[in-house]
């Protein structure tokens, strides 16, 4: 017997979405003293996307490494700004997707609570812009 005819199913509001930035991708690596903590940033706009990688280099002890994943908008004057905490962890890696739910500052926040410098190694792809530190 024939093969049956396709059916048709409507498209989800958040499945498909055309991009007006250009698409990019980085390695970063992102040197941390011993005891230092810094915020690495990317700007998006709302809908935007982004895949990621990260991992510690010469690490010991992964569990000395804490990372949050948020994002937040910029704040304007004296009014809070808007703040939403992706992932916090402790661990050498992660890896993972965004859709960025607001216009503003999306990244990731580490601490190396080791006695060594290390350097975090940033693998990304997607729509983006990077924010020099």
């Amino acid at each position: 017997s024939p093969p049956q005819d396709w059916i048709e199913i409507p498209l989800p509001a958040t499945t498909f979405r055309e991009h007006a930035g250009e698409f990019r991708e980085d390695t970063i690596d992102i040197p941390l003293a011993a005891g230092e903590e810094l915020e690495y940033k990317l700007e998006m706009r709302e809908g935007d996307a982004i895949v990621y990688e990260w991992n510690a280099l010469d690490l010991a002890e992964p569990e000395l490494l804490y990372a949050e994943f948020h994002g937040h908008t910029e704040r304007v004057g004296d009014a809070p700004g808007t703040l939403m905490f992706y992932r916090k962890a402790e661990g050498g890696s992660e890896r993972g997707s965004l859709i960025a739910p607001f216009t503003g500052i999306h990244g990731w926040y580490l601490v190396n609570g080791s006695d060594a410098p290390i350097v975090v190694r940033l693998e990304v792809a997607g729509f983006y812009q990077r924010v020099d530190q």
